[in-house]
């Protein structure tokens, strides 16, 4: 596979919140052949203007998660203008490497986050017209975009972008839908991964989580991944009308990653309201002996995040 000098990898997953990406050109995106960031994660994953996060990253490369690897860090403070159609504004991402370096960020978040990416309309400059206020996503919430660049790997440099929720006062709404809301909403809490089982045809069950796990060549199995208590959250949400709050229930997505073989989706999930309380995937190993990596990524629709890893040893 042939790679420019520089890949900006920055595919926004559904969740809206955070995304982190790598080359899927001919190629199914859950498989990884080369340098993939996987996640990128801030703790809490909601915070008001002020508050400190720390951010860190999964990296995935086909010998599996690189464990030893240092970013760039650097928090966007340009909000995306109207002309521009990525998801963060051009002048976020610039070539050079951000200005904190580590395997982990901790930074607070922008004091005027709400500003800048949230619903307080910032100051009109002389001369200029009246900057319209950010729209909400579909849970209520806005993002403040956090940059990780790998400019050094083997292949090439590698981008990508935390989304942190940011714990904004609610807009357009009468005093008394405000109160009920202040004393109602609570910040997002992660997701969480209790347990993987892989499931064979005749319905044995092996704990991935205990050991490394043996299936045989060209075997087709099911990764059942069960999810923690709690993961998915209810909390209000202010009505399109702005007369009421509307109780919204998170929706859960797990994005699937392996080094080898083939799963039959890139990403599963529940959405908001369902009861399940697991998700799962088929994959078929491949059809040589070989020790496959694996990921699984949980996002929650209010950008919370959880992630594993495990080996499964593929022989005869």
């Amino acid at each position: 596979m042939t790679h420019a000098k520089h890949l900006l990898l920055t595919c926004l997953l559904a969740s809206g919140t955070v995304f982190g990406c790598k080359p899927t050109v001919g190629q199914a995106p859950s498989l990884i052949t080369d340098y993939a960031l996987l996640a990128v994660r801030g703790e809490p994953p909601e915070a008001k203007p002020g508050a400190d996060v720390v951010y860190s990253f999964v990296l995935a490369s086909p010998a599996g998660s690189v464990t030893d690897a240092t970013a760039g860090w650097d928090v966007c403070q340009t909000p995306k203008p109207p002309a521009e159609n990525n998801s963060v504004a051009s002048a976020c991402n610039p070539p050079a490497p951000g200005p904190t370096t580590g395997q982990t960020f901790d930074a607070p978040v922008l004091t005027n986050a709400c500003m800048l990416f949230g619903p307080i309309a910032p100051p009109v400059s002389v001369g200029q017209p009246a900057i319209r206020p950010r729209d909400p996503d579909s849970t209520g919430g806005y993002y403040l975009p956090v940059r990780v660049k790998f400019p050094d790997l083997a292949t090439g440099s590698l981008t990508g972008f935390a989304f942190e929720r940011i714990t904004c006062n609610l807009a357009n709404a009468a005093t008394s839908i405000v109160d009920e809301y202040n004393t109602r909403y609570q910040p997002n809490n992660d997701p969480g991964i209790a347990a993987t089982a892989v499931i064979r045809a005749d319905g044995s069950r092996m704990d991935l989580d205990s050991d490394t796990q043996v299936v045989s060549p060209g075997e087709s199995v099911i990764f059942e991944a069960t999810f923690a208590a709690g993961s998915a959250e209810t909390f209000p949400v202010l009505d399109p009308s702005g007369d009421a709050l509307v109780d919204q229930t998170e929706s859960l997505y797990m994005s699937w990653f392996a080094t080898s073989g083939s799963f039959e989706h890139d990403r599963t999930g529940v959405a908001g309201g369902e009861t399940a309380t697991s998700t799962s995937n088929a994959w078929k190993a491949p059809d040589t002996a070989m020790s496959v990596h694996l990921w699984l990524v949980l996002r929650d629709s209010r950008g919370g995040t959880d992630f594993k890893s495990y080996q499964i040893q593929v022989t005869q």
